[in-house]
């Protein structure tokens, strides 16, 4: 068991787990989360619990999937109703606390925490209320300004990078008043990026020349897959027609810009961790809510089963942890709640004999252990729940009322062929449907997450109400406004 010492858990929003220098991506600079890796232990198979902001945040923070905790989207987020690892934390005597974004229902619940320091929660306590429409038959709207603001990857600066560099200096000014005090502490920093628009300044957008960077696969129109389930992604994006190269490059190349700008400000903090004498007794954490396609299958964005959405960086360093080690073993979000509790010394009660989760410190110190990786998706994007289950290299992608998909990631990591395609079979698909419906039954998740979704509606006036609120591609900063997109629009 390692020694209790302080830590910081560094949290980002849409960092695919194949965008870092570390991982052998052949373009990205990220020499600050590099150096975590070097001196630390990078998991190489790490998954989000869910592909999406609030239902990734509340497995994060609860160790629980969201068929367990009904925290399914962006409307029915986080709030206080269950114990979360910062609640055990702060109950052990650390000075717990956030900076940054949570995405949470609001401050004015208990989320665990001693101080929330400008962190920005869904927006007015209601967040996107148009994820609910998944319950009714239409389903949710079309989103037009889902392309635009990705059309937006250009040199500029977007107001989450402004919020990027407000948040490391909070951090900063955080630890020289309290992270010398002999006190133990934990510190969650948490970052908006690279969350789209991948608008960066000049210099970032220089480090990634347009003709150099990386293509996705299966970008162009028809190279996508032929699923259903990409189809209806596709169409509630705007994203049914032909990508032009010059776009794909450019989100690419700003994905990438912007990325290193959130390294950056990781950067400046591990700085300061130095040079306060802080380096020997704190452990440093780091992963992202989900993953971003960046034009990978023609999608933008994530709430797909796909590697490019579920993938997270996982990175932990300091004492007691390996230097310089990649970790084989698949992990997952819900590890982090007993992996952290482990980490500080605090202690698990009865409320938490449901987690799923296990310590990854066994692993961390080399003991590694095969097991499945699962993840679930119930939101934007999704006429029907999806499920996602790995076991050894063979990952299934269940769809509710729709077929199935395998991929073998060994021989296709970038899950290219489809081996149930074109009405082919595969026994690992059998096997791996048998084990999923062992752990749950997904036409029953399906129909409680819809009804989950049609009863919170009701609490905001219903379908119709609920239909004028209108939609939104991403959630303003503390103090600043958002504009919407009506929902009821024709």
């Amino acid at each position: 068991m390692p020694a209790p010492a302080n830590l910081i858990l560094f949290l980002s929003d849409n960092h695919n787990r194949q965008f870092l220098g570390s991982a052998g991506h052949p373009t990205v600079k990220t020499p600050a989360l590099d150096s975590i890796a070097r001196r630390g232990v990078r998991f190489e198979n790490a998954w989000c619990a869910s592909p999406l902001c609030c239902p990734s945040r509340a497995a994060i923070a609860t160790g629980r999937y969201p068929h367990q905790s009904g925290y399914w989207d962006n409307a029915l987020a986080y709030d206080g109703r269950l114990p979360t690892w910062h609640h055990r934390v702060r109950d052990a005597g650390y000075e717990m606390t956030a900076i940054g974004k949570l995405h949470f229902r609001s401050s004015d619940d208990d989320n665990g925490f001693c101080e929330e320091i400008d962190t920005m929660h869904i927006l007015d306590g209601k967040g996107a209320l148009s994820a609910l429409l998944r319950a009714t038959q239409d389903g949710v709207p079309q989103r037009r300004a889902h392309r635009a603001i990705y059309e937006d990857s250009v040199v500029g600066e977007a107001e989450y990078q402004i919020y990027d560099r407000r948040i490391a200096a909070q951090a900063i000014e955080w630890l020289r008043s309290k992270g010398t005090t002999g006190k133990p502490w934990a510190l969650i920093v948490s970052f908006p990026s690279p969350h789209p628009p991948f608008k960066v300044p000049q210099r970032f957008w220089d480090m990634y020349p347009l003709e150099d960077v990386p293509m996705p696969v299966q970008w162009r129109r028809e190279e996508r897959p032929d699923h259903p389930a990409d189809a209806y992604i596709a169409w509630m994006n705007s994203l049914e027609d032909d990508f032009d190269e010059a776009f794909v490059r450019r989100v690419v190349a700003g994905y990438c810009g912007l990325i290193s700008h959130t390294d950056e400000q990781i950067g400046r903090v591990l700085h300061e961790i130095e040079a306060l004498g802080l380096v020997d007794n704190t452990r440093i954490v780091y992963t992202s809510d989900h993953g971003e396609a960046a034009g990978h299958h023609g999608i933008l964005g994530k709430g797909n089963n796909y590697e490019h959405a579920l993938g997270v960086p996982l990175l932990v360093a300091g004492p007691d942890v390996p230097q310089d080690r990649v970790v084989s073993q698949c992990a997952s979000h819900v590890d982090l709640f007993p992996t952290i509790l482990e980490a500080v010394g605090a202690r698990r009660t009865d409320e938490d004999n449901d987690l799923k989760g296990v310590s990854l410190w066994p692993a961390i110190q080399g003991d590694e252990t095969a097991r499945p990786a699962f993840a679930e998706y119930h939101a934007n994007g999704s006429r029907n729940s999806g499920f996602a289950l790995r076991k050894d290299n063979f990952k299934l992608i269940y769809h509710v009322g729709m077929r199935r998909q395998l991929f073998d990631l060994e021989s296709d990591p970038r899950e290219e062929r489809d081996l149930l395609a074109d009405g082919h079979d595969h026994s690992m698909a059998d096997t791996l449907e048998s084990e999923l419906r062992q752990m749950l039954d997904p036409e029953a998740i399906d129909a409680r997450s819809k009804a989950d979704q049609a009863a919170h509606m009701e609490k905001f006036g219903g379908v119709d109400a609920v239909r004028k609120e209108g939609m939104f591609s991403r959630s303003p900063i503390p103090g600043s406004a958002v504009e919407l997109e009506r929902a009821d629009s024709p």
